[in-house]
């Protein structure tokens, strides 16, 4: 079997069979409503949770209608992609145990009917809130009523819900590990916001767009963006809801493709790193700007998604065997999550950037732009000096001549977006942050050998050399459409593209120099002239006071010549 062009055999590792594991064993039976299931993580989180734990009763997913589709046709369309053709097989009946309710995060009380909310409540023994809005290639401060009112409220919507689930055992939310960018050292607790939740709510619910986009770059001012600043507002939420609330917070870095299951490499997430790391690829991203020594927190989503189901199990199960000293124990009423790779397996950003152009030289594709090329500098003076020489400039080229011949020029565009999202990302490079993980530690020590192997989250074992090469070829696969038995470029195309690279370098250095020449040359004849013109002047004035001229006398007539004028005596 194979998914898509990576093969699965190749990638996956295959578990014999054993006796049922404690976590599986937990899930028997359960319903489990799921927000955000059509999302990048949620897709994950569906097909692992119906491959490995395929004798649970009920998934709801609340999906809303989007692009003309209604939520079931959504659903539909997602089950046809070959990231769930391993579970198909395991599972064969997987569709009868999912049911699609008509929702909205963005609307009052997640948008679902009542109707449905009262058939369902007494079923419901887990709710695992993935849903959130994200930025804007544009610019990350421009939906904050968007974000407010998908990212915040809905939580206290859903948690007002929960109340009426008479046998739910575990609310399980996913935030974010940047929530907190201001505490140098994060603990695994709750942090308070310096601002109420209820306001913010408040001021999205009924201020016009408008004002709202104004204020947003004061009020978020403490965070990279409108996002994380939400998602601390969430937390808020959930730990004013006390410990009547059965609940947990996972807070991940920057969640990349699969490493290991069901297909290592698998990916359809273009934002942050993915879209940087596709751009560098093409050869359309060469320059990058960020401290080279800050650790780039990376998560695999397969892991991620094998910690939210242990979570979910230790609150159902034993949440209160393990301590957590490092915590107050006023603040233990919901467990927190740091899941950050420093913890495991440090990689800066500047290692990071190896890693990907290592790995991208060893995955050709036949659609090269240009050779892929990158350089990271901590100077923002040098970042957009050369942005323009190796960005700006190929684009207004590429983009005359796609005019010239008649088509849409879209290279200028494609860049502003780039560089957009950029600035963004560098908010995040600046985090010189430590990540305290004491209860992940302790979540990981509870399991047996069996569901350590089911669902292993431990990133100490992942080789980040090799998972780059999986990622990079599920890049090519997933988002670029090229099988990976198809051809890439020929060794003259390649020849080609490093001659027009090197050349358009060279070209770009002559410029330069020669630009700086004529600048130097330039400003020391002005400079010669205007050394003359004053010595002149002296002179000149020297004389009429020599041949006693009248204060009356005007300048012009003591015939003194203009620098212009004098450069051409």
């Amino acid at each position: 079997m194979e998914g898509g062009d990576i093969f699965i055999q190749d990638f996956i590792n295959d578990l014999q069979e054993s006796p049922e594991s404690q976590i599986q064993k937990c899930f028997r039976g359960s319903c489990i409503l799921i927000t955000g299931g059509t999302g990048f993580v949620g897709k994950v989180l569906i097909e692992k949770l119906l491959r490995s734990c395929r004798d649970l009763n009920t998934i709801y997913l609340v999906v809303r209608p989007l692009n003309g589709r209604n939520p079931n046709e959504r659903v539909k369309e997602m089950f046809i992609s070959p990231f769930f053709d391993r579970m198909k097989i395991e599972n064969p009946t997987y569709r009868s145990q999912v049911q699609v309710l008509r929702g909205d995060c963005f609307q009052p009380n997640i948008g679902v009917d009542e109707a449905v909310l009262n058939r369902i409540a007494s079923k419901i023994n887990a709710v695992i809130h993935l849903a959130a809005a994200t930025t804007t290639d544009n610019h990350p401060y421009c939906m904050l009523h968007t974000a407010v009112c998908t990212n915040v409220r809905a939580t206290r919507d859903l948690i007002v819900l929960t109340k009426r689930f008479q046998n739910l055992k575990a609310f399980v939310y996913m935030s974010s590990v940047f929530a907190n960018p201001s505490i140098l050292d994060v603990y695994e607790q709750f942090y308070n916001s310096p601002i109420p939740t209820s306001t913010v709510i408040q001021m999205a619910e009924t201020l016009p767009d408008y004002i709202l986009n104004r204020m947003t770059s004061g009020l978020v001012s403490g965070w990279p963006d409108v996002v994380t600043f939400t998602k601390a507002l969430s937390e808020q939420i959930i730990q004013s809801a006390g410990p009547e609330l059965p609940a947990c917070v996972i807070r991940p870095g920057f969640v990349l493709g699969t490493a290991n299951e069901p297909i290592a490499g698998w990916t359809n997430d273009l934002k942050n790193l993915t879209g940087c790391a596709l751009g560098s690829g093409l050869g359309l991203v060469r320059v990058f700007h960020g401290p080279s020594c800050v650790n780039a927190e990376i998560v695999p989503v397969d892991m991620l998604v094998n910690l939210l189901l242990v979570a979910c199990w230790d609150l159902i199960g034993n949440r209160t065997d393990v301590v957590n000293e490092e915590v107050p124990k006023d603040a233990e009423n919901a467990l927190i999550y740091n899941y950050a790779s420093s913890n495991y397996k440090p990689c800066s950003w500047n290692q990071l950037g190896e890693k990907f152009f290592k790995n991208e030289k060893n995955v050709s594709s036949p659609n090269f732009f240009w050779m892929p090329f990158y350089y990271v500098t901590n100077s923002i003076f040098i970042y957009w000096v050369m942005t323009f020489y190796l960005h700006t400039v190929p684009a207004k080229v590429v983009d005359l001549f796609i005019w010239l011949i008649g088509k849409e020029p879209r290279l200028n565009e494609f860049y502003k977006r780039v560089h957009a999202a950029a600035k963004h990302l560098s908010s995040y490079q600046q985090m010189h942050v430590r990540y305290h993980n004491r209860n992940v530690i302790n979540l990981m020590n509870k399991l047996s050998p069996r569901d350590k192997m089911l669902f292993d989250f431990d990133m100490s074992t992942l080789s980040w050399d090799a998972y780059f090469d999986k990622y990079l070829k599920g890049l090519r696969v997933y988002l670029m459409g090229n099988p990976l038995h198809m051809p890439g470029p020929n060794n003259n195309t390649l020849n080609r593209l490093i001659t027009i690279h090197y050349n358009f370098i060279i070209s770009i250095c002559v410029v330069i120099v020669m630009y700086t020449i004529f600048f130097l040359l330039l400003n020391k004849c002005m400079y010669t002239s205007h050394i003359t013109y004053s010595v002149y002047i002296l002179y000149r004035l020297k004389y009429c006071i020599f041949l006693k001229v009248k204060k009356k006398t005007h300048f012009n007539r003591l015939n003194i010549p203009t620098p212009k004028q004098l450069m051409y005596l």
